[in-house]
């Protein structure tokens, strides 16, 4: 999903790297979630999945886009085809609950045990995002 920080010359890029990936992570790494999401066309999994968890973020850290960020969501789980995508957007939808409770906006700690569990249910154990759910 997204590139690794300050990678290569320092500016958070490296040669050969795609201009699209590396203005969205040049405005995420300032805060520019809502910027940085709107750059992303969810026309497939990847891109959607991209898109929501940068709105997922924002919410964590601004506790503000909720609804934009549950579109998001809806997006990425209607485009999802592969457990691996669909676990990907289980995973989010957990994250998403998950910042909603710890801000109050909502009591949704049940479902992001529920869609966590999801999550890991149908990503792979050696999967490149089983890291990311792990943590979670």
């Amino acid at each position: 999903m997204a590139h690794s920080a300050m990678a290569g010359s320092g500016w958070g890029t490296t040669e050969g790297d795609d201009p699209l990936q590396t203005a969205v992570w040049r405005l995420r790494s300032r805060g520019c979630w809502a910027d940085a999401a709107a750059l992303l066309e969810p026309v497939t999994a990847d891109t959607a999945l991209q898109r929501t968890a940068l709105l997922v973020e924002r919410c964590l850290y601004t506790e503000q886009g909720w609804a934009e960020a549950e579109d998001a969501l809806r997006t990425a789980e209607a485009l999802a085809h592969t457990d691996d995508e669909r676990g990907a957007a289980a995973c989010e939808r957990g994250q998403l609950a998950y910042a909603a409770t710890v801000h109050g906006v909502r009591d949704r700690a049940d479902e992001a045990r529920a869609a966590l569990g999801r999550a890991a249910a149908l990503i792979a154990p050696g999967a490149g995002g089983r890291a990311l759910l792990d943590f979670r």
